[in-house]
């Protein structure tokens, strides 16, 4: 079976799929796995690109834990939005300074309670109200 999204093997090809106008290509630049020295390679030296590195499905957790600390809130938010979001990263970003990133946390199925029980008293009405719904709904495991 052939694969529908072969591996990217550099900066400069992963650039040019995510600036294709062929969505095949675009969807390609979101899924595909890249080695290691290329994500590295992409994060570093094309800050431009951050977002669409923390777009990608396969981001792998020590890319992730470098863009969680983006000066950008939308890469922040981006990472946090991902299914594979480590907690300990829902953890240290459930005091960021933007309400978007910490509305993320508040609604992340994979976010620690300790993190949710931060927001109940959120500057912002929408997280804390999303945090203390979390709370109220939390499972109750008996062990």
């Amino acid at each position: 079976m052939v694969d529908p999204f072969p591996e990217i093997d550099s900066v400069e090809e992963f650039i040019r799929l995510r600036r294709s106008e062929d969505f095949a290509e675009r969807d390609r630049s979101a899924r595909a796995a890249m080695p290691l020295a290329v994500w590295w390679q992409l994060v570093r030296e094309h800050s431009e690109m951050r977002f669409w590195a923390a777009h990608n499905r396969t981001c792998p957790p020590e890319i992730m834990t470098e863009l969680s600390k983006d000066a950008d809130w939308r890469v922040r938010q981006r990472v946090l939005g991902k299914r594979s979001c480590p907690p300990e990263l829902l953890e240290q970003l459930a005091d960021d300074p933007h309400d978007a990133v910490r509305n993320t946390v508040a609604t992340h199925p994979r976010s620690p309670r300790s993190a949710v029980a931060r927001l109940i008293d959120d500057s912002w009405p929408v997280v804390a109200e999303a945090a203390r719904a979390r709370l109220t709904n939390w499972p109750n495991l008996h062990v």
